[in-house]
């Protein structure tokens, strides 16, 4: 399904039908061919991985066989044997000949090194069992002997006089080999008399390295290991797989000599071939992409030509279409921007085509509607400041009635100095109230008016009601609607402390432009169902104009009050809220903008336009 601008869009309809006839067939085309060529691809690639392990199985079979022909020589010649065997003799009769011994060593050696010489660098060693040893390499700071100590050693001495035990890939055993060379190849055997005694041991040893070094010519990302008849990788590129158990066995069981399998996310080719020697097999990975990259970029540059050509005809159509279509685009974005209420935009499209005079049409009429919009503003603000005016004068002036009759009373009955006081009060009150006619004041302004309020709130009362307040010096200067607090105040000395005795708090912030008044009391409180209607009273909308709802919003007219005038200082950019425990008291919170704008009853709400 397509989206409802692609199913009416001239422009796109156009570009999905060249698509359709463009790229449709070419695509059918690419597909035939790519899987007629994958086939073939695939098969070269596994012949020439078979034919490339094949010439690397024969390099190390090689090595591998000059191991067991030198193993071989030391077993069947008779010169060495004869030697080690009289050694034996002479050692169980004790019966020691340095002078004898030091020709036969020289002998020995000299065919070791003899037997050696043509080949890769081989390490020979024969052990006697009486704790003599003949190498073709030299251990002067290395006791030879140290190898009849070995672990695997163990398992050379199980083996019959005529089989080989390969040790695998071993920590070499000789100090002054191990920098170039840290592991080597080991095979062994022992020599036995008829009589089933073992009289020496030989050992032959190869540089891992040097194996390794035939798989060393891969620039493919070719990975191939030499692994052991128990899984085990004897010979690597990659020194940290030495010794570690090889991790597609599974896949190479399940796969034969050669397959492709799929690991971490990629295709790879698996091959394996199978050595004479010690049940030894190369294996080879070979990421697929990497085998068939050079074949597969001849098969890229074919196919990029095709879509090369594909995107010109498409720029070319696109770029017409885009022209022929421009106008009509900008109109419909114009238009959507307009229902997001963005009205000084305009589409300047002009031309004297039928597009053309649509756009200069479309441009006067936002024109006038921007006109009118402005000329209802201008009403509104004088309606809002009428109303603004009504609801200040709505303060009930029975309270200051009460008062004058109280202190006309008490100055009837007694003379106190007292009295200067609460009549300099009433004043200030009485000339903030009267005299005063702006529509806003400070905060700082504000909370003078509440301290006298206070101090005329305890005259007329037996108990005394405490005003504690505690402000920031940067939120006393923030401009607020006057007499906001006042209402507050009468309503928790009313309702919250019964007017009786206790404490009211100010606490005034300023974060993150905004300006937090917070009024409390230690009066009784109010019970969770009072609280839940005063809350869903106060979250319905201030701005209506029933004034029956008004009424029934919030249950005095000086809470009303306060709320109303909030709603047309700041729009819907203030929150009030209230919180109350029983016996507790009660909090308001009033959060509102630091800055009240020019013209704050200019904001606009969905019933104003």
């Amino acid at each position: 399904m397509l989206p409802r601008r692609w199913k009416l869009g001239f422009r796109n309809k156009l570009l999905v039908a060249a698509l359709l006839c463009l790229f449709v067939p070419a695509s059918i085309t690419l597909y035939i061919e790519n899987s007629y060529t994958e086939h073939i691809l695939r098969s070269q690639v596994i012949k020439n991985e078979h034919r490339s392990l094949e010439q690397e199985s024969m390099y190390i079979s090689n090595l591998l066989s000059n191991m067991v022909l030198v193993s071989n020589y030391i077993q069947f010649d008779s010169g060495i044997n004869l030697i080690l065997k009289e050694n034996w003799q002479r050692s169980k009769l004790h019966q020691f000949d340095p002078v004898n011994s030091l020709l036969e060593f020289k002998e020995v050696t000299k065919k070791l090194e003899n037997v050696t010489t043509m080949m890769e660098k081989t390490y020979v060693t024969v052990l006697t069992s009486d704790g003599q040893s003949f190498t073709n390499y030299s251990y002067a700071d290395f006791d030879v002997n140290a190898l009849l100590h070995q672990p695997w050693m163990d398992k050379v001495r199980e083996q019959s006089a005529f089989v080989l035990y390969w040790a695998g890939v071993l920590d070499n055993y000789i100090p002054a080999e191990t920098r170039n060379s840290p592991q080597v190849l080991t095979i062994a055997r022992n020599l036995k008399l008829s009589s089933n005694t073992t009289y020496a041991y030989i050992v032959v040893s190869i540089a891992e390295s040097r194996i390794s070094q035939i798989f060393s010519g891969d620039q493919r990302g070719q990975q191939t290991l030499l692994i052991g008849p128990d899984g085990m990788v004897m010979a690597s590129q990659d020194k940290t797989l030495l010794g570690q158990p090889f991790a597609l066995a599974k896949e190479l069981e399940s796969s034969g000599d050669t397959g492709f399998i799929s690991y971490q996310d990629e295709q790879y080719l698996l091959s394996s071939e199978e050595l004479p020697y010690g049940g030894y097999r190369i294996v080879s990975t070979v990421p697929y992409r990497e085998a068939v990259k050079q074949i597969s970029a001849t098969r890229r540059w074919s196919s990029g030509v095709q879509i090369v050509l594909g995107a010109f005809f498409l720029l070319i159509l696109v770029a017409l279409v885009r022209q022929f279509t421009k106008p009509v685009i900008r109109l419909d974005m114009v238009a959507a921007r307009v229902e997001k209420g963005e009205l000084g935009i305009r589409s300047g499209i002009r031309g004297y085509d039928e597009i053309g005079r649509l756009g200069k049409s479309f441009d006067h009429m936002l024109d006038r509607v921007e006109k009118m919009i402005i000329q209802i503003k201008v009403e509104q603000s004088q309606k809002r400041k009428a109303e603004l005016a009504m609801l200040q004068s709505q303060i009930n002036p029975h309270f200051l009635f009460n008062i004058l009759n109280s202190i006309r009373l008490r100055i009837m009955m007694k003379g106190d100095e007292e009295n200067a006081e609460l009549l300099f009060a009433l004043s200030k009150l009485l000339r903030m109230t009267i005299q005063q006619r702006d529509e806003y004041t400070t905060l700082h302004d504000e909370l003078h008016i509440i301290s006298s309020y206070v101090e005329l709130l305890n005259f007329r009362q037996a108990g005394e009601v405490k005003l504690e307040t505690e402000c920031t010096s940067a939120s006393l200067s923030v401009i607020i609607p006057r007499f906001l607090l006042q209402p507050v105040i009468e309503n928790a000395y009313i309702h919250g402390l019964h007017q009786e005795s206790g404490t009211l708090r100010i606490r005034t912030w300023n974060m993150d432009h905004q300006l937090s008044i917070q009024i409390e009391d230690d009066g009784q409180g109010m019970d969770e169902a009072t609280l839940l209607r005063l809350r869903t009273e106060m979250a319905s909308t201030g701005h209506t104009a029933d004034e029956a709802m008004l009424n029934s919003r919030l249950a005095h007219i000086g809470l009303s009050n306060v709320y109303e005038r909030l709603y047309l200082t700041y729009g819907t950019s203030f929150q009030v809220s209230i919180d109350s425990v029983p016996g507790g008291g009660t909090t308001f919170l009033f959060v509102l903008p630091d800055e009240i704008q020019s013209q704050g009853y200019e904001r606009e709400s969905g019933d104003d336009v």
